[in-house]
This record gives C-alpha cells, sequence and structure tokens, in this order.
C-alpha cells in the first residue's frame, strides 16, 4: 500500500513538472499569434499601398499617353 502512495506521489510530481512545461509551451505559442486589431491594420495598410499604386500607374498611363499624341503631333 505504501508503495503505491509513494508511486502516485511520483507519478503527481512527474505530472507537475509537465504542465509547467505545456504552459510554458502555451504561453509561447500566445504570443505568436496575431490579434484581430493588428491584421486590421496590415490589412488597411496593405489597402493604402494598392491606392497609391494605382493612382501612380493611372497617372503614369495618362502621362505617357499624353506625351505620345503631342509627339504624333509633332512628327504630322
Amino acid at each position: 500500500m505504501k508503495n503505491d502512495i509513494n508511486t502516485l506521489k511520483s507519478d503527481t510530481e512527474i505530472l507537475k513538472t509537465d504542465m509547467a512545461s505545456v504552459k510554458t509551451d502555451i504561453a509561447v505559442i500566445k504570443s505568436n499569434y496575431v490579434t484581430k486589431g493588428d491584421l486590421h491594420q496590415e490589412i488597411a495598410k496593405i489597402h493604402v499601398e494598392i491606392t497609391k499604386q494605382t493612382k501612380w500607374i493611372v497617372a503614369g498611363m495618362l502621362s505617357t499617353a499624353g506625351l505620345s499624341l503631342a509627339f504624333a503631333r509633332w512628327l504630322f
């Protein structure tokens, strides 16, 4: 009977150390997650950059078309 109790005590100690290890592992995993707020901020930043890029592309295309028409008018 005493042997069984000692075995249970040693098993309990092993479980306690294992649970402490699991808790630290879960804390590390949670710290690496992204929150909804962070994700929405990044999406907003990407949206702003895409808008800027689109404006530059459209402006570049219009200026190229204008220069091409001016050059064609000058040639002919």
